[in-house]
């Protein structure tokens, strides 16, 4: 009977253990709790269970009587359909204020305070999407003129650079003399100076290709661009160099040929062009200086010839004997002396027939016309005084008396020697 009791009493105490063991932790006022991790890890349990007689058992006891919740009828709120057509109208007005459109629309809510909500909030996000529009234009166009005059300071910057950098290049100082305002933008200064230096650099350039250019062409006709100077711009002055180079040869070569045309012209020697007039116009510059010297010399030896008739009553010439050419043009300038021509066949005849010495205006050219005149009035003279005194030996001779004639030749040169003077 004790053996039965105590395997009674042994049972008992290890299934309380096991329990205990397998429901650990505190219970609430219903005699359960949660289930922990470490418990559903272990399969113990899966949720919330109770302990110590709690639960569907062992209800909990109330103190209040069981009753049915009622359902609460909701309260109106003014101010929540404010919010809600304050929100509305701002969102509209920041809209239409943003676009300008029309800034007196209307709820069309039945709510009045929705609808006053929506009336202050359209009006203050009109109000708002205009200053946001205005702010944004104001905005670009702050951006617009700073773009602008950005890119104005720049242009400028630039044209003046490039014009005083050439300048700066021309008067030989450094490429750095910069002479750009003090109170200039960055960007103007910026520009400025670049454009200098590139200007500076292009003008030293151009000028070294157009001198070497120049210098090809005072050489020959053929261009050859070099190298350093086959650039568009460096090109053309190289070309324009050597241009002028060839213009200044060919002037010079034309002037040499044209003196020696003039002087081989002036002496009539034979037309031969030199050898080294290998151009047309070198030929032709030779040509017509042998025309120029060839017409001088004969313009002279006429003046020669013309000059020669008041010297001389029959045509002799002494002169260029030796040359036909010049022979020819000298008889004819003889032959041109119209003037000596009437001397040679009036002075002698006005000579035998005037008592006075009489000389025309047109006569007197020059002291060998008066000259020659003079000679031939005074052979007529001579005449006339031989044939008076022929008459008067005559009349001597048949008893006249002839002395008012004495003495008529000595005063004729008296009266013709006071009125030359």
């Amino acid at each position: 009977m004790k053996k039965w009791s105590l395997l009674f009493v042994l049972m008992l105490f290890f299934s309380f253990n096991l329990s205990a063991e397998a429901h650990s932790g505190r219970t609430d006022g219903n005699g359960g709790h949660n289930c922990s991790e470490k418990s559903v890890a272990k399969g113990l349990c899966t949720g919330y269970h109770y302990h110590n007689g709690g639960g569907a058992s062992t209800p909990p006891k109330s103190t209040q009587p069981s009753t049915t919740p009622k359902v609460q009828e909701p309260v109106y709120n003014p101010k929540v359909y404010y919010d809600n057509g304050y929100k509305a109208g701002y969102s509209k007005g920041m809209e239409q204020g943003y676009r300008e459109g029309d800034d007196s629309m209307d709820s069309t809510d039945s709510n009045d305070d929705y609808v006053e909500g929506w009336t202050d909030g359209y009006d203050k996000g009109y109000a708002e999407g205009l200053k946001k529009k205005e702010a944004e234009e104001k905005l670009a166009r702050e951006k617009k003129e700073a773009e602008e005059k950005l890119a104005k300071d720049k242009k400028e910057g630039a044209e003046k650079g490039r014009v005083d950098g050439k300048a700066a290049f021309v008067a030989g100082k450094a490429a750095d003399a910069f002479n750009h305002e003090v109170d200039g933008s960055e960007a103007y200064i910026k520009a400025y100076n670049k454009t200098f230096i590139a200007a500076w650099e292009t003008a030293k350039n151009e000028e070294v290709c157009f001198e070497e250019g120049y210098n090809q062409g005072m050489k020959q006709d053929e261009v050859v661009v070099s190298e350093d100077c086959k650039e568009e711009s460096l090109r053309s002055e190289f070309e324009q160099g050597h241009k002028e180079g060839v213009e200044e040869r060919d002037t010079k070569e034309i002037e040499k040929l044209t003196q020696q045309g003039e002087v081989a012209g002036y002496e009539v020697s034979e037309l031969v062009v030199p050898e080294g007039a290998v151009k047309p116009s070198y030929q032709a510059a030779f040509e017509e200086g042998y025309e120029a010297g060839k017409n001088k010399r004969q313009e002279e030896v006429k003046v020669e010839g013309y000059e020669s008739a008041f010297k001389q009553v029959d045509f002799v010439d002494e002169a260029y004997t030796d040359n036909e050419v010049l022979s020819t043009w000298y008889k004819e300038g003889y032959e041109s002396n119209d003037i000596a021509k009437e001397i040679k066949a009036n002075a002698q005849t006005l000579g035998e027939e005037s008592d006075e010495y009489v000389i025309a205006e047109e006569y007197q050219v020059n002291e060998d016309s008066i000259s020659l005149y003079d000679s031939l009035f005074e052979k007529g003279q001579e005449i006339k005084e031989q044939r008076e005194t022929e008459q008067r030996n005559l009349m001597l001779a048949v008893g006249a008396i002839g002395a008012p004639a004495a003495g008529g030749l000595y005063f004729w040169k008296r009266k013709r020697k006071n009125k030359v003077q």
